[in-house]
């Protein structure tokens, strides 16, 4: 049948710890125009050394360090599979991927110049950790889609980040519009894909979209960190 390996194949392209890494390259690459006089409001035109620095750290504390400790979970059988099927089996990884995502928002709050500190960047790590330690909760008593909570939250953060740019010179559109209405569409494919999965139940890939939506969207929109 066409459609399990399809599905398949969107989760694992869009496998929740490839979302953070995503969500910073749109941010750093998506051309956007600040709504002030600061040409760095607007994180398209970040410094190239910059945005390599932090590219760094939140690839090495978002995918390699989590995707290495759960292929070592996994061979050591701690835990049965890479999607984290088992409710019972993911106290372990969020634990320590919530570590992990603490340390990115830490460099990038505290170790990078305060000339290049950015609201949307630092609640956009602030977001991502939140969503996880809120997924975190919920998995005691029910299995949060965390591809919906991933997926929808990446649209949230570019919806909300976008409410705060201008749209590049000669676009008349609102900005972003075209990107936002595919990262929805993709959103809905994946979440029903988890449906189609067996994955999960059809509350649980809600949960996760109203969670992952809702934090991201407003830690972004108003640059809401610690």
């Amino acid at each position: 049948m066409i459609g399990r390996p399809f599905f398949l194949s969107l989760s694992y392209i869009f496998h929740p710890v490839v979302m953070p890494f995503l969500g910073l390259y749109l941010l750093f690459n998506l051309e956007t125009l600040p709504v002030s006089y600061n040409t760095k409001d607007a994180l398209f035109y970040f410094p190239d050394k910059a945005k390599i620095y932090i590219y760094i750290i939140v690839g090495i504390l978002t995918i390699a360090a989590p995707l290495l400790s759960l292929i070592i979970m996994y061979y050591n059988k701690l835990i049965s599979s890479l999607h984290l099927m088992d409710r019972e089996e993911r106290v372990y990884p969020f634990i320590l991927v919530s570590f992990y995502y603490f340390l990115a928002y830490f460099f990038v709050r505290f170790k990078i110049p305060e000339e290049l500190r950015h609201p949307a960047l630092e609640g956009f790590l602030f977001g991502m950790l939140l969503l996880f330690v809120f997924s975190f909760i919920a998995n005691f008593y029910i299995k949060i889609s965390l591809h919906a909570a991933a997926i929808f939250g990446l649209s949230g953060m570019i919806l909300g980040y976008s409410q705060t740019q201008l749209p590049p010179m000669g676009v008349e559109s609102a900005t972003n519009i075209f990107m936002i209405i595919y990262l929805l569409i993709v959103a809905g494919l994946v979440s029903g894909g988890r449906l189609y999965l067996k994955a999960h139940k059809l509350s649980e890939i809600l949960l996760g979209a109203v969670l992952g939506f809702g934090i991201m969207f407003v830690t972004v929109k108003y640059g809401l960190y610690i």
